[in-house]
C-alpha cells in the first residue's frame, strides 16, 4: 500500500510539476460537457457488456440474472477505485457468491479467466497495430512480437490443461506436502473449476465478439473526450493512449490509479504534440469519466447489497478444513 501510494505521488509530481492553473482552467472551460456525459454513458454501457460476457463465463457454474452480474461488476469498480490492493475483484466475487450461493473462490476463477481474455484481446490489438500501422513507434512492434508469444504460450497451456483436468492440483499434492492439506486443495479445486469454466461453454464466438466490442468502445471513449476539447485523435494516437493507459494501470498505485494514470496520459499526449496544459486537462477529464461514474454507481450497489469487507475476507478463508461460502 505504501509503495503504491509513493508511486502515485511520483506520478502526480511528474504529470503536474509544471502546472499553469490559468491555462489548465481555460482548457477545462473550453471542453464540451455534453460529450463528457456521453463518454460516461458509453463507459457504463461497456460495463453492461462486461456483465453480459461474464454471464457466459459463469454459466457452466450457474445461470445468473444479468442484473446481478452488472451489480457485481459495478461493485468491483467501486472497490478498485476506493479500497487498496485492487480489492474490487474480491468484492465482485464475494457479492456474486452472496447472490447466487456459488463458491466465491470458483467465481474468482471466472474473474481470472475474464482478465486473461482481456489480456488476449490486448495482445491481438497490439499484433494488428504492428501489422497494419507501420508508423507506430518501434516499441509497439516489439510489443506485438511479445504479444504473439503470449498467445502461443496460452494456447499451449490450454492444450496441456485439456489433457488432464487436475494436472495442477495433482502435481502440487504430489510434490509439496503443504498442498496435501484438505482445506488448501479444496480452495485450489474450486478455483480451477472456475478458471476452466470457459472450456465448458459453447459461446466462445459470442464471447470473442463481446470482448472486441468492449475494447473498441473503451478506445472510442478516448476519442469522445478528445473531441470535447476539439482534439480529434487519429487511430494511431488513440491506440498509443490505449496501450499506455492499459499498461500503466497494472503498476502498483493508490486506489483509482490516481497519479499513475495521469502521468501516463500526459506523457503520451505530450509525445504526440499537444500542449502541456491541454494534456493535463484531458488526462484529468479522461480519468474523471470513469472514476466518477463507476464509483458512484458502484457505491449504490455496494450499499444495496450490504457488501462487507470482513465477510469478503472470510469467503476466501477456511474454517475446519472447508471453504466458507
Amino acid at each position: 500500500m505504501l509503495i503504491g501510494l509513493l508511486i502515485s505521488v511520483l506520478g502526480l509530481y511528474l504529470g503536474f510539476r509544471k502546472f499553469d492553473s490559468r491555462a489548465f482552467v481555460s482548457s477545462l472551460q473550453g471542453s464540451n460537457l455534453i460529450l463528457f456525459f456521453l463518454a460516461m454513458l458509453i463507459l457504463v454501457f461497456t460495463i453492461f457488456l462486461r456483465a453480459w460476457r461474464w454471464k457466459y463465463l459463469v454459466l457452466p457454474l450457474k445461470k445468473m440474472p444479468l442484473r446481478d452480474l452488472f451489480a457485481a461488476e459495478m461493485i468491483c469498480y467501486f472497490g478498485n477505485n476506493v479500497f487498496p490492493l485492487r480489492m474490487g475483484e474480491l468484492l465482485r466475487s464475494y457479492s456474486l457468491s452472496k447472490m447466487s450461493g456459488i463458491s466465491a473462490v470458483s467465481i474468482f476463477g471466472t474473474v481470472v479467466m475474464e482478465r486473461i481474455l482481456d489480456l488476449l484481446v490486448f495482445a491481438v490489438i497490439l499484433i494488428l497495430s504492428m501489422i497494419f500501422l507501420p508508423k507506430m513507434p518501434v516499441w509497439v512492434k516489439y510489443s506485438g512480437i511479445g504479444a504473439s508469444i503470449i498467445i502461443v504460450i496460452f494456447g499451449i497451456l490450454l492444450y496441456i490443461s485439456g489433457l488432464e483436468k487436475g494436472f495442477l492440483k495433482s502435481y502440487l499434492k504430489r510434490n509439496f506436502k503443504i498442498f496435501s492439506v484438505t482445506k488448501v486443495t479444496n480452495l485450489l479445486g474450486q478455483f480451477i473449476k472456475g478458471l476452466f469454466a470457459l472450456k465448458s461453454t459453447p459461446h466462445l464466438g459470442l464471447i470473442a465478439v463481446q470482448s472486441a466490442i468492449i475494447w473498441i468502445l473503451c478506445i472510442f471513449v478516448t476519442w469522445v473526450i478528445g473531441a470535447s476539447f476539439n482534439m480529434y485523435f487519429s487511430i494511431e494516437n488513440l491506440l498509443l493512449i490505449f496501450f499506455i493507459t492499459s499498461a500503466i494501470i497494472s503498476i502498483p498505485s493508490s486506489p483509482g490509479y490516481i497519479g499513475t494514470y495521469h502521468a501516463g496520459v500526459i506523457g503520451v499526449l505530450l509525445f504526440i504534440g499537444l500542449d502541456l496544459s491541454v494534456s493535463q486537462a484531458i488526462a484529468v477529464v479522461l480519468h474523471a469519466v470513469g472514476f466518477l461514474s463507476l464509483t458512484l454507481i458502484g457505491l449504490i450497489y455496494f450499499i444495496k447489497y450490504h457488501v462487507s469487507i470482513k465477510e469478503t475476507s472470510r469467503s476466501f478463508g477456511v474454517e475446519k478444513g472447508q471453504v466458507k461460502i
